[in-house]
């Protein structure tokens, strides 16, 4: 059952319980009514702090996120798959499962898939790349 709360500063104010839109409707409408007349509370009580700049020198600048690359995926697909790791383990997967769902010899396509693990003396080569 969809519930709505109407609040005011930290306070639940109205409470709607169901789909009824006529009193969600007024009950929105006295909100915007009672939130024209004036702040529900003095700003300082809520945003007591310093706050920051957006581009500021004083600003530390954030992380960046270092996740894989999903346009390289997008792009080549083969050569995004040789690395290793999870998005690179499922692209290679998908890569050979649907080059041997599609092919009328499955061996012979996978051997000469881009997408292919080749095991060599010294480890495993993921396409040719070691």
């Amino acid at each position: 059952m969809p519930t709505f709360l109407i609040l005011k500063g930290t306070h639940v104010k109205e409470t709607i319980r169901g789909a009824n839109p006529t009193a969600l409707r007024t009950a929105v409408l006295a909100a915007a009514a009672d939130a024209a007349k004036g702040p529900a509370a003095s700003a300082g009580a809520f945003f007591s702090g310093k706050g920051q700049t957006l581009g500021s020198a004083t600003t530390p600048s954030a992380a960046r996120h270092s996740g894989p690359n999903l346009g390289a995926a997008v792009s080549s697909p083969a050569a995004f798959g040789q690395g290793s790791g999870l998005p690179q383990t499922v692209v290679r997967f998908l890569g050979l499962y649907f080059t041997t769902l599609f092919s009328t010899e499955p061996a012979a396509a996978a051997e000469g898939s881009p997408f292919r693990v080749q095991k060599s003396g010294s480890g495993v080569r993921v396409g040719g790349v070691r």
